[in-house]
């Protein structure tokens, strides 16, 4: 594709290539609706005008998108007024958005995470499909090395991709040189951002100092190198994701929604997949992948190789834990201490709360046409007779001793979980029910022998343990 462009006249193969491009990517299809992203910058000003240009041909809706930061005071408004008479002049629907940004640390995060906000909620208000950004090859190139510098694995080397979900960039084909000669070839004005000259910002060290010193003295052409490398790096990216997605139900236990248990005796000699595996929890943790780097990973491979016991914290509130052969992931920090909290329900009770579980019980005089669905780890059937009331709902403590089903002597519940392989910090959380002589149930996992109902059971008690939704809300009588 970049051979395409050597030896033609800028104007005529800028906007054949443009569209060779997004037809082979299928960036653009006809009738879309798309959002341009417009800056008044070079890039996002050839973008809008490429977009206008095959308008007709693919039949687009196009709504331009500008937002107003107000960090450069009077530059800010006048790239605003120039955004603003550019898409009156190519007819051309504006919407601008003026926003402030009152705490200044770390900015260009901020600040990006503003706009797109911006974008999606204009893309869901007006029904439109895509989100057109101008990203170049040399934007490519910068972010390589701000990854690359940050240790970002490679995930962060695959660098920008040309689509990513509703995001397209149709520019990613382009150098800024090829960019810059063909809007000066088509007489196409655009606003300079003073801020990107600003160094100290580290992409714009990168971009007139770190390239151009590495153009000048060891390759002419390192933009496009880099750019070919970034997508070898997306194909290996794709690959090792897709591979992880495939493997992750068999890998990872997922608790709760904030609580992931990894199994390292299947991961042997793996660390990549190991990496992808815990940044994929911790977006699942955090919502988001970006926080996670290089940095983290190798503290985690170090964790993996500690002893039992030991965790780290991640960014965003994220806990590791190591666990003999489990690797847990949690909001929660580990807890250290036998929790004594308990309850007791009577043979009169229906249903009580313990801690973020409903805990109900109930009598059956009859045996289920369908028989009893021992598949739910929610409940469990018992011999009613065999029971002392009242119970008591609990967690574990030390000395705790009981006869699994399918057993005749009784075991230390600590040796039970360890033959279960049930990870350390996930034991503590189990909630055990005990009559007056014994345990009869851990709750998801057994039931005692000596309780269990036999062809000479009369009377079955069924005890279910449902976890409490958070967002529910008793329904509301509404008065007319």
């Amino acid at each position: 594709m970049e051979k395409d462009i050597k030896n033609m006249k800028p104007q005529k193969n800028i906007l054949k290539v443009f569209q060779k491009f997004i037809k082979r990517e299928f960036l653009i299809q006809p009738d879309d609706k798309i959002i341009v992203a417009v800056s008044g910058g070079i890039d996002s000003t050839v973008l809008l005008y490429l977009l206008k240009k095959i308008s007709a041909k693919y039949n687009l809706t196009t709504l331009a998108v500008h937002v107003n930061y107000h960090l450069r005071g009077e530059e800010s408004d006048g790239n605003e007024k120039f955004v603003k008479n550019l898409c009156y002049k190519w007819g051309i629907p504006l919407v601008t958005h003026h926003v402030e940004i009152k705490e200044k640390s770390n900015l260009e995060s901020k600040a990006r995470n503003i706009r797109f906000s911006i974008f999606r909620d204009l893309l869901q208000k007006y029904e439109f499909q895509k989100i057109a950004l101008g990203h170049n090859k040399n934007d490519q190139a910068e972010t390589l090395l701000l990854n690359l510098f940050r240790g970002s694995g490679v995930g962060g080397m695959k660098g920008i991709t040309q689509k990513s979900k509703d995001i397209i960039r149709p520019l990613l084909i382009f150098t800024r040189n090829e960019i810059t000669e063909f809007a000066n070839q088509n007489n196409i004005e655009f606003s300079e951002d003073s801020s990107n000259l600003n160094l100290i910002f580290d992409r714009n060290k990168i971009r007139h100092q770190i390239i151009p010193e590495i153009e000048k003295s060891l390759n002419p052409k390192v933009v496009d190198k880099m750019s070919q490398s970034a997508n070898i790096f997306q194909q290996t990216d794709s690959f090792l994701h897709t591979y992880c997605e495939e493997v992750f139900p068999d890998i990872v236990k997922k608790v709760d929604k904030d609580y992931f248990i990894l199994n390292l005796n299947k991961l042997i000699n793996k660390d990549i997949i190991l990496f992808y595996l815990a940044r994929k929890i911790f977006g699942l943790l955090t919502n988001s992948e970006q926080d996670f780097f290089t940095v983290h990973f190798n503290a985690i491979i170090d964790l993996t190789r500690s002893t039992e016991g030991k965790y780290i914290q991640l960014p965003k509130g994220v806990f590791a834990i190591k666990d003999k052969q489990f690797l847990s992931f949690t909001k929660s920090p580990p807890v250290f201490e036998f929790n004594d909290y308990h309850r007791q329900i009577n043979k009169t009770s229906r249903r009580i709360l313990f801690k973020d579980h409903y805990i109900s019980i109930s009598e059956l005089k009859s045996i289920p046409i369908h028989g009893y669905k021992f598949t739910q780890k929610n409940t469990c059937y018992i011999d009613l007779n065999k029971v002392k009331f009242p119970l008591t709902i609990r967690y574990r403590q030390p000395g705790d001793r009981f006869v699994p089903l399918g057993m005749h002597n009784p075991k230390k519940l600590k040796n039970f979980f360890i033959d279960s392989q049930i990870p350390r910090f996930e034991r503590d959380k189990i909630i055990i029910i005990e009559d007056q002589n014994q345990i009869i149930w851990i709750a998801g996992i057994r039931i005692s022998e000596n309780v269990k109902f036999t062809s000479q059971t009369q009377r079955v008690l069924r005890i279910k343990s449902m976890k409490k939704l958070k967002d529910y809300r008793k329904a509301k009588r509404i008065n007319k």
